[in-house]
């Protein structure tokens, strides 16, 4: 019986490379053998077809979606579309860009096949294009006319409606607001107007854009409102308390920009007052003195809130501390003995007495253990009180060789005797450590 041949042997006979030789495997282009050798006829044959064998190999090729958008000279994007009719032979999920892919691959001749479809759909798209463009173009064109004739007809507007030096003052500064704002430019008489709101000014705005005037026609319209409006923006007047009435109140057809009232019109509104600011006056005091009342009633509320609170806190205090008197009863114990045993915060809570009876100290359970945990307590006391005494002592004789003063001009105040602090004292030394300079004098002529 013949032996089969090996893994080399087969790849130096037809020149494949290692995934090759696996891929003949799997598309049964070669047999192998049980002792995992190859076939020495299969592999003969294919080398007596070598150019046979190469073409079913190549047709046999794994391609995923990208090199097979490749094979086909489209993206892979639209390889996808055509997937749909293709039967993957192999699929793989590895895990790339912090989530898990899903590699399909298929034949190279199933791929292949789609070649026509590719190029049909190609075509179609490319057509679809040119289409589209010229569909574009038309639209293009019909909104550019129907541009050109919005513009024709607003310019016309324009000319019809632009007010003359004699028209309306509240007109001219509207139409001098809004020639600002489309020319950009900011002439100093009327710098006032850019920071008024009105919704004429904005419809004026949008007409002005409608009509796509050049710059040039632009200034030359605003400067021939320049001198009239310089006068008329002066007498725009803001809104104050003193009319007593919001200018909300006004009717839509007095004389304002935005909330600027006309100075004329408003003086002659004041010197004979209507019906209706009388009305609308009285009803502005009416809203005020309500606004204040709420307010005043708001006030009195958080007050007597805050008192009512405060009050329950006390109560609250109260009601959560308890007397020597009721401790020594709860404990069996002298009231003398439990007033030396108060907490560091000097009363008895509840809370605190509450834990003492769940968990009561071994101190607590008979008069003869509290009167020595008292005893232990004051010597604790006085051990602190002597401790600090000496420390302060020790401090004081520091500062005074330091300094070279008596010991007893060293105040009890003084504090560590550091580095940093005995350095400083001797840079600026302190009233205490300054030596009278009388007794410095006198003290020679004791000597003598």
């Amino acid at each position: 019986m013949a032996r089969g041949l090996g893994l080399k042997k087969v790849r130096e006979v037809l020149g494949l490379a290692v995934w090759e030789v696996e891929l003949a495997v799997e598309t049964n282009l070669l047999r192998r053998l049980p002792d995992r050798t190859f076939d020495p006829v299969s592999v003969n044959a294919a080398k007596a077809d070598a150019e046979r064998f190469q073409r079913l190999l190549a047709a046999e090729h794994r391609c995923n979606a990208t090199q097979a958008a490749t094979r086909l000279g489209i993206s892979p994007q639209r390889f996808k579309c055509l997937a749909d009719r293709l039967t993957p032979v192999a699929v793989d999920e590895i895990r790339k860009y912090g989530r898990t892919l899903t590699i399909r691959y298929y034949r190279a001749a199933d791929v292949d096949a789609l070649a026509d479809l590719a190029r049909a759909d190609t075509e179609l798209r490319a057509a679809a294009r040119t289409l589209s463009r010229s569909e574009a173009a038309r639209k293009a064109a019909a909104t550019r006319k129907l541009n050109s004739e919005r513009a024709v007809a607003a310019r016309a507007w324009l000319q019809r409606a632009m007010p003359g030096h004699d028209g309306d003052p509240i007109q001219v500064l509207i139409w001098a607001a809004a020639l600002m704002e489309a020319s950009g430019t900011r002439p100093r008489p009327l710098r006032r107007l850019a920071c008024l709101h009105d919704p004429r000014i904005t419809e004026l705005l949008a007409t002005l854009r409608t009509a796509r005037l050049s710059s040039p026609d632009l200034d030359a319209m605003l400067g021939s409102l320049l001198p009239l409006a310089s006068e008329v923006v002066t007498l725009l007047t803001e809104p104050t308390d003193a009319l007593g009435v919001p200018v909300d109140a006004f009717p839509a057809d007095f004389p304002r920009l935005g909330d600027h009232l006309f100075a004329p019109a408003l003086h002659e509104l004041l010197s004979s007052p209507p019906a209706w600011f009388l009305h609308a006056r009285a009803d502005e005091e009416l809203r005020r003195a309500a606004q204040a009342a709420a307010r005043r009633a708001a006030a009195d509320a958080a007050r007597r809130h805050r008192a009512e609170q405060a009050a329950v806190d006390a109560a609250n205090r109260a009601a959560t501390r308890l007397s020597d008197a009721s401790v020594a009863e709860l404990f069996s114990l002298p009231v003398d003995v439990i007033r030396q045993l108060r907490p560091g915060s000097g009363r008895w809570s509840a809370q605190h007495v509450a834990g003492l009876l769940r968990n009561p100290p071994p101190w607590l359970r008979s008069e003869s253990a509290a009167r020595t945990e008292v005893e232990r307590r004051r010597r604790k006391a006085q051990t602190r009180v002597e401790r600090r005494a000496q420390r302060q002592l020790s401090w004081r004789r520091h500062w005074a060789e330091a300094l070279g003063i008596p010991l007893e001009r060293v105040p009890q105040s003084a504090g560590r005797p550091t580095p940093k602090a005995i350095s400083a004292a001797r840079d600026k030394p302190p009233p205490w450590a300054q030596l009278d300079r009388s007794v410095d004098k006198e003290t020679p002529a004791q000597d003598r």
